[in-house]
């Protein structure tokens, strides 16, 4: 088994020769997903109070699903022991998925309030564990540990505002995000394309 996650994390030149030669060939569609994704990006952090209420629609409708899924699935195994404890998460899933479509906002303003308190935990967690141990490179953990503590004193303080725009801008910022890593594959794959056709030309 070892030797199996071994030849699957090795280096594997054929492999990379093929994904950087597909890459080439479709590069027009890699930069264009990225341009689009980072437009995209772009429009969703100008509207993220909107893009906040839509992601909550959205995180209704898979609430449901998933609790649907799970009923279909407990009374399908009806003689299975634990198909009960299906059914009540079942439950558990659309209440939170029917609250969550009724009252959009509140449910917005939650999550904010929970990544706050979770960014305010992580980035003292990160401070004090950098500080005590002082590993190489510590300064750098503990300035991301104060960066993600400001930014959950930020949430905290500004809360219930920044509820409203907070999740509809991180949205927008990984859209952005994604984007830019579609283009810089595309170019990557293009540079290396280039450097394999130097090289079977200079043999």
């Amino acid at each position: 088994m070892a030797t199996r996650y071994g030849d699957l994390l090795s280096y594997d030149p054929e492999q990379e020769r093929k994904v950087t030669e597909y890459i080439h060939q479709h590069r027009g569609w890699f930069v264009a997903l990225g341009a689009a994704l980072i437009v995209l990006g772009v429009i969703a952090t100008l509207m993220s109070v909107t893009m906040t209420f839509v992601s909550m629609l959205f995180l209704s409708a898979m609430l449901l699903i998933g609790g649907i899924i799970r009923f279909v699935s407990a009374f399908s195994a009806r003689e299975w022991s634990g198909s009960l404890l299906l059914a009540l998460a079942g439950a558990l899933y659309v209440v939170a998925g029917v609250l969550t479509f009724r009252h959009p906002v509140a449910a917005a303003l939650a999550l904010t309030l929970l990544f706050a308190a979770l960014f305010m935990a992580v980035g003292l967690f990160r401070i004090i564990t950098s500080v005590w141990n002082r590993y190489p490179s510590w300064g750098w953990v503990a300035l991301s540990g104060a960066v993600s503590l400001l930014l959950g004193l930020m949430l905290w303080n500004q809360w219930p505002v920044s509820g409203l725009w907070f999740i509809g801008l991180c949205i927008g910022i990984d859209l952005i995000v994604e984007g830019i890593g579609w283009l810089m594959l595309s170019y990557g794959a293009e540079n290396v394309h280039a450097q394999q056709a130097q090289r079977v030309a200079g043999r």
